[in-house]
Order: structure tokens, then C-alpha cells, then sequence
């Protein structure tokens, strides 16, 4: 059945400094983003983590919208808050909203008619807020799928559900995404074509969360693993496919990142984690939404598959 899609906007004012770690990392996606042309992101698993810290990221460029989507209202509406907050810049200096809107869409990623529905802007069974922003309202030009989730444990004895709720958020969820926002994005594109061709424009993108896992593996997260590997080939596929039609799909591939779920790690593995590391400390989540910042507007980005793991994978 079609759960309920929820809009809801909240102005904005501003910024947030950034956790420092054992070595303090600089942030390199401060100037504003090389656009004369208001952009739309949709970000799942935008409430938290990875994914906050990416719209957040976004946010802080004058222009930009952001749309979150979970299944929390009360954590996403919190979330919208803190991006909101965080979009007051250097740009900004004197704490004056800016003429943007950030939104929050409630719905469930593993849903194909979740998609089906918002691939074509389909609200009429949701509760949208009177100041919806009209580039919400006409689409998105970036979308970010980081929604994902990890079930640790000896593969022959996890539960059917586990393993399927594994491979329905990180890799269908993901390609549910792709499968139907794609056709939107081209057709958004063609209304913007003239923007997208004199360069005010970054042209479409899709950028896909993958993980260190989906490469390497690791005792004790199988299903986990090969999600985030089908997430690689998807990306791959759809790269060399859409391409030629302008639109760019490329992927993240965190290490470990300082997140709610490397805090949850037992002390003596993290510890084993750490000292394998080259750079001996995990990343930040500001350090990956950099990245995926460069990956959605670098015009000559496709099929780039982005590595973020302190050196982890030369070992």
C-alpha cells in the first residue's frame, strides 16, 4: 500500500562549525556553487548522519534547495530545522533568510510506489506545506541516495528479514530511486537545456552512497557488503547508459566515518579499525558531503567512483 508523501518547507537561516578528530580536516566546499540557476536536491536518509551533513553541505550554497526524505516526521522536521540553520554563510553575514526553502517528504525509500508517486510529483494524498518551493514543486536536479542500513553478524544465522531489510534500503531503495526519478530528471532537463548548455547550469546528477564493504568485505556484514557492491554496479551501468543523454550518476564509497554506527562499535574492533587505517583516524560526515557537492556539479564527473577511507583500501 502507498504510505502517505508529506512535504513540509521552513526558511532559512544557518551554519554549524564542524566535530573536529584526532587531526582537525579542512572543508573545501565553502564558495558558492558555479550556478546562476536555482538548484533542487532530493537526499535520502536526509535526517541523519551521511546524509544530513550532505544537505547541510548544499544548503550553505546561495540557490539551493534541499528536499530530506525518511520515515520520521518528528526527526525529519528537527533535521529540516538544523539545514535550515546551517545555510547561513559567509554570504549571509548578517543572519538574513534567504529566499530559499528547505523540505522534508515523508515516505519509505523500499517503496517502488513510494517513487512511482514522487517521480511524478504526485501529492494529492500528502500534506504540503501553503510555502512549498516552486523548484520542489517542478523537480530536482540532484538526487542523493545515502539512506542505508547495516545488520552485523555471522551470515547462516541472521533471519530472512534481516537480510531482506538489508538489500530492500541499500540496493532497492537505491534503485527504485534511479529507475524512477531518471525519467524525471531527463524531462526537467529538457526545460532547463539552455541553462545547462551556456554553463549556468550544472546539468543532472545522481550521486549513490556505496561503502568500503561493497569492495572489500568484512567478516560479519554479508548481505550488507553485497548491497553496497550492487549499488557500485548499478551505478557503473547507469553511467555508461545516460550518459550520452547528459545525465551523470556517480557514487561515494566511505570507509569509516564518525556516524551513530561506528560509535556503536565494539572499543577493541574500533581500535583494530583505527591502527589499520593509514591516516589513523576515521572521516567525518563533512568530509564525505564534500565530496558528494563535487560529484553533483563537476560537469565532467560520470561513472566516478569516489574513494573516502583514509587509505584503508591500499592496505
Amino acid at each position: 500500500m502507498l504510505r502517505p508523501t508529506r512535504l513540509r518547507s521552513t526558511k532559512i537561516p544557518s551554519n554549524q562549525s564542524p566535530k573536529s578528530c584526532i587531526l582537525r580536516p579542512r572543508f573545501y566546499s565553502k564558495a558558492p556553487l558555479a550556478t546562476g540557476h536555482e538548484l533542487s536536491v532530493l537526499i535520502t536518509g536526509g535526517s541523519r548522519g551521511i546524509g544530513l551533513a550532505i544537505a547541510k553541505q548544499f544548503a550553505q550554497h546561495p540557490n539551493v534547495h534541499t528536499s530530506i526524505v525518511g520515515r520520521d516526521e518528528s526527526t525529519l522536521r528537527s533535521a529540516t530545522q538544523s539545514i535550515a540553520d546551517s545555510s547561513k554563510t559567509a554570504e549571509n553575514p548578517n543572519n538574513q533568510p534567504k529566499n530559499v526553502q528547505h523540505s522534508y517528504i515523508v515516505g519509505d525509500v523500499t517503496s517502488r510506489e513510494f517513487w512511482e508517486s514522487l517521480s511524478r510529483r504526485d501529492f494529492s494524498r500528502a500534506t504540503i506545506s501553503e510555502s512549498s518551493s516552486s523548484a520542489t514543486a517542478s523537480g530536482w536536479d540532484v538526487v542523493v541516495n545515502a539512506a542505508g542500513v547495516s545488520k552485523t553478524g555471522v551470515f547462516a544465522r541472521q533471519t530472512a528479514h534481516a537480510i531482506e531489510h538489508v538489500f530492500q534500503t541499500n540496493l532497492m531503495g537505491t534503485t527504485w530511486a534511479c529507475r524512477y526519478m531518471i525519467p524525471a530528471m531527463l524531462k526537467r532537463a529538457r526545460s532547463l537545456r539552455v541553462s545547462i548548455d551556456s554553463g549556468n547550469h550544472p546539468g543532472m546528477c545522481i550521486v549513490n552512497v556505496s561503502s568500503l564493504l561493497g569492495l572489500k568485505g568484512g567478516t560479519g556484514s554479508a548481505a550488507y557488503a553485497a548491497s553496497k557492491a550492487g549499488v557500485l554496479g548499478l551505478t557503473r551501468a547507469l553511467a555508461a547508459e545516460y550518459g550520452p543523454l547528459g545525465l551523470r550518476i556517480n557514487a561515494l564509497v566511505p570507509g569509516y566515518v564518525e556516524t551513530a554506527m561506528t560509535d556503536a562499535m565494539d572499543p577493541k574492533a574500533r581500535d583494530l579499525a583505527l591502527q589499520s587505517i593509514p591516516l589513523k583516524r576515521f572521516g567525518t560526515v563533512d568530509e564525505i558531503a564534500s565530496a558528494a557537492v563535487f560529484l553533483a556539479t563537476n560537469r565532467y564527473a560520470n561513472n566516478c567512483v569516489l574513494n573516502l577511507d583514509g587509505g584503508l583500501s591500499a592496505t
